[in-house]
């Protein structure tokens, strides 16, 4: 009988419990989700430019040095991390004199978004 008694009790409250992932809203034209572009992923080609912008970027932010910006992809191919498949594209640059900087790497979803740049590739 007491097993009877908290079932009912923890069933009422779960059925009197509104959960919301979000505001609710109303579906039409309007409304901006994008739900093909979480399911398809973008072209290697796209996936280069993408990389080659983000470094002329770091470069007019002045992240990374000028000699940057004529750097070329030395190194392409994706990685798993986490739950999720990236792509790590490297950039050779020979004029910098520090050997653990003289290549960068640029990590982008598959998807196309720009998720990270570092110098050790992890």
């Amino acid at each position: 009988m007491k097993i009877f008694i908290k079932v009912t009790v923890v069933t009422l409250a779960l059925s009197l419990t509104t959960l919301y992932a979000g505001e609710p809203h109303k579906h039409s034209q309007s409304c901006n989700h994008d739900y093909q572009a979480l399911k398809n992923e973008v072209s290697k080609t796209t996936i280069k430019n993408n990389a080659k912008q983000r470094v002329q970027e770091l470069v007019l932010e002045k992240k990374v040095p000028k000699s940057w910006k004529s750097a070329q992809i030395s190194k392409i191919g994706k990685t798993h991390y986490g739950d999720t498949d990236d792509w790590v594209i490297g950039f050779d640059n020979l004029k910098i004199k520090d050997k653990t900087k003289q290549t960068l790497y640029i990590f982008i979803n598959v998807r196309g978004k720009i998720m990270g740049a570092n110098y050790t590739g992890k």
